[in-house]
């Protein structure tokens, strides 16, 4: 018996009857081999639990078999967010497909997320790099570009020209909201956004600003950085300043919740009284009391999108944008609400 943690290609080779070639041709989802030989090597892979060494494939074939996400400093919260937890999946099953692993990066700081950046592309880290969480002019994507590393943002990558990328309507999705809670009356909406220089949040806040500007309303806008609390803090804020909003679409569902959650301590019915939106429709969304009106963004299916797209940018590929579409959800947090009825005074 072959012990586990000593198996070597060639050892696969000998047991499968097959040369180190085609061992190799296997483990990096190359073509050339027959359907029942490829069967027979990744069944002793699998029985092995084989993982081929990122330094001996770069020493043999200057490739590491490596795609780093890269999680820029601005969407570091995110790493303990629903949205990564939907989108790692959808990226990893492409990548693993082909015999790609995915490295992942959350640096907590800029000059961490400047660092890692340098590393990648310096040391050849990895074959392709997913940017996700792009800002405004990200100083790091032309960096990347130019030490010829394969790059693909999650997120349209503003100030710069060819760079693929892949991401939702974050535009038409914010639209779609904001005209919601218009249609059901409101007329002071509240925009709880993410971090100013975030490529989505600017997309969805001209989205918003589109919608209420056409209905010749005043957008607010308060920034934040998605997450519950940014929510949460929006709405009491607004209120102890004396603007007593009812109605919150929030640039993401974590948002809409800490805004929900703000309402009901102050003893106003979401749903009844007042309306809340959220964008992302992560799983949760539905579970909320009441449940969550949201934005749904394809979030596993970004993933598989940003996979596919650096594989072919690792081929070569020209440079390509794809755009997935949003719909709105409308949930308890808006449905028990109606223009015809609605009514936003404030007494009991």
């Amino acid at each position: 018996m072959v012990k586990m943690e000593r198996l070597t290609i060639k050892e696969i080779a000998r047991l499968a009857g097959v040369s180190k070639a085609t061992v190799s041709r296997v483990l990096n989802g190359r073509p050339g081999v027959s359907p029942q030989t490829r069967e027979k090597v990744e069944k002793i892979i699998q029985t092995y639990s084989y993982r081929p060494s990122p330094l001996a494939r770069g020493l043999s074939s200057q490739k590491t078999g490596v795609i780093a996400l890269v999680i820029s400093h601005s969407a570091a919260r995110l790493s303990a967010h629903p949205f990564l937890l939907e989108f790692l999946p959808g990226i990893s099953h492409v990548l693993e497909e082909h015999g790609f692993r995915l490295v992942l990066s959350i640096p907590d700081s800029e000059e961490r997320y400047e660092l890692a950046c340098q590393l990648i592309a310096q040391e050849k880290l990895a074959e392709g790099v997913v940017v996700l969480g792009v800002r405004r002019n990200d100083p790091r994507l032309p960096f990347l570009a130019k030490n010829n590393i394969p790059l693909v943002t999650v997120g349209r990558p503003i100030g710069y020209t060819g760079i693929s990328f892949v991401d939702a309507d974050n535009y038409g999705g914010a639209r779609l909201a904001t005209e919601h809670l218009i249609e059901l009356g409101y007329k002071q909406i509240l925009f709880v956004n993410g971090p100013k220089e975030h490529t989505a949040a600017i997309a969805r806040e001209e989205g918003y600003k589109a919608a209420m500007l056409a209905h010749n309303l005043k957008p607010e806008v308060a920034y934040g950085d998605f997450s519950y609390m940014s929510g949460y803090r929006a709405v009491k804020e607004w209120w102890r300043k004396g603007r007593r909003v009812l109605a919150v679409f929030a640039a993401s569902d974590m948002a809409a919740i800490g805004a929900s959650t703000a309402f009901k301590e102050m003893g106003i019915k979401v749903g009844k009284k007042a309306a809340v939106v959220g964008f992302d429709d992560i799983p949760y969304a539905s579970l909320f009391d009441p449940p969550l009106t949201t934005v749904r963004q394809p979030i596993r299916e970004l993933g598989e999108a940003a996979g596919r797209l650096i594989l072919r940018v690792l081929e070569g590929g020209v440079t390509e944008s794809v755009i997935l579409p949003t719909a709105l959800v409308v949930r308890g947090s808006t449905s028990g609400l109606a223009s015809k009825n609605l009514d936003l005074s404030l007494l009991p």
